[in-house]
């Protein structure tokens, strides 16, 4: 986690909260995570896509 974190320029803090909604959200939609892969399909929606980082973040200064 802390190499992503520095990857991107965020505090470890946050990247863990943003790791712990994704598990949330992954499991609401029946996705599971095996060896600590993520599936692709899930990733291609909801981390590539840069509106769905700048929603993450505004979710998280909100909170």
């Amino acid at each position: 986690m802390e190499d992503i974190a520095e990857l991107f320029g965020l505090s470890v803090s946050f990247a863990y909260r943003v790791v712990e909604r994704m598990n949330a959200d992954l499991a609401s939609k029946n996705y599971y995570v095996i060896l600590g892969r993520v599936p692709t399909h899930y990733v291609e929606d909801k981390i590539c896509g840069l509106e769905h980082v700048e929603q993450y973040l505004k979710e998280d200064k909100a909170v």
